[in-house]
């Protein structure tokens, strides 16, 4: 029994103990981030009389929460999101936060994901936004590879430009090499996969020996 309302600039959260006026939008990036923040702010509610928790506090929890690898955004150029989307639910929030997001270049994917997973579905939702993909297998008995990724990808009719990698850091790799500074790098389809492009991103950041 609890719900919100919102406009551009804030939202209203409505619960079993009352109303919350003037809330910040969450930091975390989608539209269903207010629902999830009207859960949590339920649970605090119902916990309250052994856990309070002030609405300074809330306020800064909403501006400062930080999920990683759930549309992540790196600093930088060219945009790099991170997205450990494996199913066609969380695949229909990832395409849905890919509109809202805008793009005016192209949109290069690095994509692996595990065999036991809907691939076909996740790829049916995501498609019509990539513009190139860069596939890779995972390297644990439950991974794609990447002549796996192939056969889904072409059966899905997908007739952009396919490039298969020897690894998913080889994959991150090139589609930073290939991107512009207005294309856009979606890293997506496992936490395995954004946990070694994370890997290489920060080997890409290391200063170099000298």
């Amino acid at each position: 029994d609890f719900g919100y309302a919102a406009d551009k600039m804030q939202w209203q959260y409505r619960g079993p103990h009352g109303t919350r006026s003037g809330l910040p939008h969450p930091a975390l990036r989608g539209g269903y981030q207010l629902a999830n923040a009207s859960a949590c702010l339920t649970a605090l509610d119902a916990l309250r009389g052994r856990l309070p928790v002030t609405m300074d506090d809330i306020r800064t929890g909403l501006l400062q929460a930080e999920v990683p690898g759930r549309f992540q955004v790196l600093p930088g150029r060219p945009v790099t999101i991170l997205d450990v989307a494996h199913n066609p639910h969380a695949a229909k929030a990832l395409a849905e936060n890919l509109v809202a997001m805008g793009c005016s270049g192209r949109t290069l994917a690095v994509f692996a994901m595990l065999k036991d997973k809907d691939i076909a579905g996740v790829i049916s939702i995501v498609r019509k936004h990539v513009d190139h993909w860069l596939i890779a297998g995972i390297d644990d008995a439950r991974g794609a590879d990447a002549a796996l990724l192939l056969q889904q990808l072409e059966a899905a009719g997908v007739t952009v430009p396919i490039t298969a990698c020897a690894n998913i850091a080889a994959a991150y790799v090139q589609a930073c090499d290939r991107a512009a500074e207005n294309d856009r790098i979606l890293v997506f389809g496992s936490f395995y996969t954004v946990a070694a492009a994370m890997q290489a991103h920060e080997a890409r950041k290391a200063p170099k020996p000298l």
